[in-house]
């Protein structure tokens, strides 16, 4: 699930043009949209727990917030159906999110404490 390195590239730019949006849309279709949006308006936040120094990924969703593995998993339903049972994409939406929010360093990041860390995990392994 990771991105090749010339859409990395594309994403490492300070200004996205047209093409780059026409590129990445061709590419994900709305999934791309709806990424760079979440990016855009902070949605994307990275969380640093101390002492430990673990790191943990959300994406706020449409309707509650999503635990991320970078390149690797979403707890979203999209997530679960899409990749995982009919293969039909590589990535939901918020993982490509967190992916564009990391390459573009523009995300939220929120220091916080292990025993917060614990409480967030418990949260967020809930399903709806």
């Amino acid at each position: 699930m990771a991105l090749p390195p010339n859409e990395v590239k594309r994403l490492s730019k300070e200004e996205l043009t047209q093409s780059d949006i026409e590129f990445f849309r061709d590419r994900y279709d709305k999934r791309f949209i709806r990424a760079l949006r979440a990016v855009e308006e902070g949605r994307a936040i990275k969380f640093s727990f101390q002492p430990s120094g673990t790191t943990k990924w959300v994406v706020r969703g449409q309707r509650r917030e999503y635990l991320i593995v970078p390149q690797v998993f979403c707890t979203c339903r999209s997530f679960y159906h899409s990749v995982v049972i009919d293969r039909e994409i590589s990535m939901c939406y918020h993982l490509l999110a967190q992916r564009i929010a990391e390459i573009r360093n523009q995300y939220q990041s929120i220091e916080s404490t292990d025993a917060e860390r614990r409480k967030m995990s418990a949260e967020l392994r809930r399903t709806d």
